[in-house]
């Protein structure tokens, strides 16, 4: 199976790890409060992939990620850089649903992130965007302790554990803080968070277009 595996476009290899390996996957308490498993959309071949921290509400309920208000605004984001969901993507670190919203614990990272990875691996992305602070600590991986200020501003190197795969990584707001910010400023005032998260994508996609 392994050997015919490589043969497989990342479309084929996606819908296997999807169907096969994580299938109705009960590995953590997630799955006993899910609606639905979010697994992850777009196009398999994308040079450019973003990675969130977990599903929430919509996205639990319809199974996709993103799809919320957190999703309109990363749907805006692309659309200011001229690109479409269909030309990137898009998935979290969690499959399932955290209770509230809270943030991912370490016990269901570990058991989820090798999904994400394989993803990482099936689709090959030449850039990652981690969006928030726990997928970029997940995707750095070198365990240190870091502020989402301290990662963003700058590209890093994320590396499958494994040596399969390397990309150029980097860390920004996930939507959901900005939207967050959105909401304390009076109205009409221009959202700082917003720019910040534009800066950093343009860098990313500078880079992804040089190289």
């Amino acid at each position: 199976m392994r050997d015919q595996a490589r043969t497989w476009s990342a479309a084929e290899k996606l819908d296997y790890l999807r169907r096969k390996n994580l299938g109705n996957c009960q590995r953590c308490k997630l799955a006993g409060s899910r609606t639905n498993i979010v697994f992850g959309v777009g196009n398999p071949e994308a040079e450019l992939m973003f990675i969130g921290e977990a599903p929430g509400f919509d996205e639990d309920r319809e199974g996709v990620p993103f799809v919320g208000a957190a999703g309109r605004k990363l749907t805006q984001w692309l659309g200011r850089l001229s690109l479409t969901r269909d030309q990137v993507y898009i998935a979290n670190v969690l499959k399932c649903r955290p209770p509230n919203n809270r943030d991912p614990e370490p016990d269901e990272v570990e058991r989820c992130s090798p999904f994400l990875r394989a993803q990482i691996r099936a689709i090959a992305p030449r850039v990652i965007v981690a969006l928030g602070r726990h997928a970029g600590m997940l995707l750095l991986g070198d365990g240190h302790e870091r502020t989402l200020r301290e990662m963003r501003g700058r590209s890093w190197a994320y590396r499958d554990p494994g040596g399969a795969h390397e990309a150029l990584l980097y860390v920004t707001y996930h939507p959901s803080y900005v939207i967050r910010r959105e909401r304390e400023l009076p109205p009409g005032q221009r959202n700082p968070a917003d720019d910040t998260v534009m800066a950093d994508l343009q860098q990313a996609l500078q880079k992804l277009r040089s190289v």
